[in-house]
Parts: structure tokens; sequence; C-alpha cells
């Protein structure tokens, strides 16, 4: 009889150990003076943040928001930069959508900001700029000549090239720039990027960009505003694709996948986010690890690596970034709205 109660007990105990702890959200809204539609956001620690976007909107802050500095370039207030990467308070990088496309860099946070480089050609529009690491990095545009344009940088972004060895593209297959995270890439060189329109796939590197090769995923589409708008890597083998369609949000048939093994094989989540997500990404504080997928009617959370997504919240925003280290994050949408997100464990 003891050794029944013992095993009964052990049972629960281990079905306590294996129940995902319970989460709740804390969202504080913080003022900006901006009215801008903000996609472009990188966060460097909690107090530390730059956003970007449309009305050549740059800004960023060094007290967690109470105070903004405006760091717009006067010459592309026509501009939408919706790409942004920042190192520290001082360097930045920012990459607009207009054609012709001139990558801005500044060291002395925003004050003055340099021309990289400047590239020119007809449907050049960039979606996404990542850095892999203080030297490395990638940014890629919609297709030029039936293939992906898609230019990189090894010496810290002073001088950028083309990647010439880019498969050809399907009919009508298009990235968007929803958040800045359509294209993912690591320190060990792994890179990947996602589309959308016509086919909803994965184009996967394991040589900073010199070659591509081509997955498709279960990602439902039926227009050109379906496919995958963001994609994260946890790792080298486990990452995430979420997506849907922008002008039917409330649409939620297969918008959400993962993979196992680097990308050569993705699988449906089993249980969907609630709607449209644009932005995808991890969280870690070293005891807690989950995903968020955000976009502008809510955001649902992962604590399974994409195998089944649950609701966070209603509140809406285009893009989304953790604080490393943290259960925290910042996002950043329409209208020039940031917020602060604090995730509760129970």
């Amino acid at each position: 009889m003891l050794r029944h109660i013992l095993f009964i007990a052990m049972i629960i105990s281990l079905m306590a150990c294996n129940k995902s702890p319970q989460l709740t959200f804390s969202i504080d809204e913080i003022n900006t003076p901006s009215q801008a539609s903000i996609r472009g956001l990188s966060v460097i620690d909690a107090n530390t943040v730059w956003v970007s976007g449309s009305g050549g909107t740059v800004m960023r802050t060094s007290d967690g928001g109470k105070n903004w500095i405006d760091c717009s370039i006067k010459e592309e207030l026509e501009n939408d930069f919706r790409s942004i990467h920042a190192f520290d308070s001082l360097r930045a990088f920012v990459l607009g959508i207009n054609n012709p496309a001139l990558i801005y860099a500044t060291t002395n946070g925003g004050a003055d900001w340099q021309v990289m480089d400047s590239l020119s050609s007809k449907g050049l529009f960039f979606n996404s700029l990542v850095f892999a690491d203080a030297n490395r990095a990638l940014a890629l545009s919609d297709p030029i000549d039936e293939r992906f344009l898609l230019i990189k940088t090894n010496d810290g972004g002073a001088s950028w090239k083309r990647c010439e060895a880019m498969p050809v593209k399907y009919k009508n297959e298009a990235n968007f720039a929803a958040s800045n995270t359509c294209i993912d890439y690591l320190s060990n060189g792994y890179a990947w990027f996602a589309t959308g329109g016509s086919k909803a796939r994965v184009y996967t590197t394991k040589n900073d960009g010199d070659d591509w090769h081509i997955v498709d995923t279960p990602i439902k589409v039926n227009s050109d505003y379906d496919g995958i708008y963001s994609i994260k890597f946890k790792n080298s083998q486990q990452g995430i694709v979420v997506g849907g369609n922008f002008d039917q949000p409330h649409l939620n048939d297969s918008i959400a996948a993962y993979t196992k093994d680097g990308g050569k094989t993705w699988l449906l989540a089993e249980q969907m986010p609630r709607g449209f997500r644009s932005c995808v990404q991890h969280f870690n504080n070293g005891s807690t690890s989950l995903s968020l997928a955000m976009g502008k009617t809510g955001f649902d959370y992962s604590q399974d690596n994409g195998l089944t997504w649950h609701k966070g919240g209603d509140e809406g925003y285009y893009t989304i970034r953790s604080i490393d280290g943290t259960l925290m994050a910042y996002a950043a949408g329409s209208d020039g709205r940031v917020a602060r997100i604090s995730i509760l464990m129970k």
C-alpha cells in the first residue's frame, strides 16, 4: 500500500514539475513625440531603444522612453525606414524602402549620418536588415530580374556587395517589410529568409549567403497578402515562422509553423495564433524560455517552441524585440505607439 501511495505521489510531483507556469503580461504604453508608423525597432537594453518608420522617422531613448531624441535624417523625410539596427546608444544603421536605397550609419547617436552605400534598380524595395555580429550583416530587397536581391557586409557596414548565387524565385513570390524580421542571421553563418505572395517558402544558407537552398512550408497562401511575415531561430536547429493575411487579420488557418532541423522541414503548429502575426521573437531569462508572436490585432505566446500558441493579449503592434536575458520587451506600431512589455509568471 505504501508503495502505491509513494508511486502516486511521485506521478503527481512529476506532473506538477512538467506543468508550464501561468503567464501574465504587463503592458506599459510609452509616450513618443511622433505619429509615425513604426516598423523598425532595435533594443539594446531596458533603457536604450531605437525606432524608425514612416516620414523618415528615426528616434532613440536612453532612459526607457521618458525622453526621446529625434535622429531623423532631414534629406529623407519622404522615406519609410522600416529597417534599423543599433549597436549601442551611439552607433546605428538605417535603411528605407525608397529607390534609390541609401544605407545610412551614425556613430554619434544620430546627430550626423553618413551614406555607406547606395543602390538603384527597377523594383528595388528593401524589406529587412539584420546583423549576425559586429561585422557581418545581410539586407534583403524585393526581387530584381526574378531573383531576390540580397546584399552583405563583412566589415561592419563600411562596404556592401551583392550575393550573386540567388536561386530563381517563384512567380509573384515576395517578402514582407512588416517588422524587419523576414530574415534571420546567426553568428555561425546560418541565415534564413521567408516569403509569401504566391509561395510561403524559406530560403536557407549555411555560408553567410554564398549559397541558398529553398524549402517549402505548409503556411497557407491564397492571395498576394498571404504568407510568412516573420522568421526567428532560437539556435541553428529550432526556428519559428508566423504570418497570415495583413488585410484579413482574423484568419488563422495555417499561419504558423516550426522546425527542429535547421529549416530542412517545417511543421504546422498544432494550435495556431489567433490571427495574423507580423513578428515573432524568443525570450530566455535563464530559467524560462518562450516565444511571442505579435500582430496589429494582438499577440500570442508559445512555451513549446511553436507547437502550440496561447492568447497573450489583444494589444496590437507591428514589431517587438526582447531584451536579452529577460522576460521583457519593447513593441512598436502605428501612430508612434511604443510599449514596454513584461512577462510575469505565476
